[in-house]
Parts: C-alpha cells; structure tokens; sequence
C-alpha cells in the first residue's frame, strides 16, 4: 500500500474525551484532552479552555521543530 502523500504529523495528535450535561444556559461541554507525544493532558470545562490548550501545545511542537533545523 503506498505512502499517503501528506500523512498527518503524529506530534499532532490528540485525544479529547467529552461530557455533556445540561446547564442554566443550554448544553455544557467539559472533558479531557491529551496530547499523544508527550502525555501532557488537562481538563476543560469550556471549549476555548479545550483549544487554548491544544493551541499551546502546537505552538511548542512546531518551536521544537524549528529548534531542530537550526
């Protein structure tokens, strides 16, 4: 079977579990998510909490990366 022409990083890759529980202003979403290569994870309790977190990590995967051709 070939190689996917552009597979998908696997430093980015994550794991997001979700709740869902109804709250005064409709649905709430909260859960958990880790990043794969290196285990951080954390618990969320809104989704700009869920994508600060995995903007952050990116941020540190690609700096390593620049780090490394340097």
């Amino acid at each position: 079977m070939p190689e996917p022409v552009n597979p998908l990083p696997t430093d980015h890759a994550f794991v997001v579990q979700l709740q869902e529980s109804q709250g005064r202003h409709g649905v709430c979403r909260s859960g958990r998510v880790e990043h794969l290569a290196t285990g951080e994870a954390t618990r969320f309790t809104a989704t700009t909490e869920l994508w600060e977190f995995v903007d952050r990590l990116l941020a540190e995967v690609t700096e390593d990366r620049r780090a490394l051709t340097c």
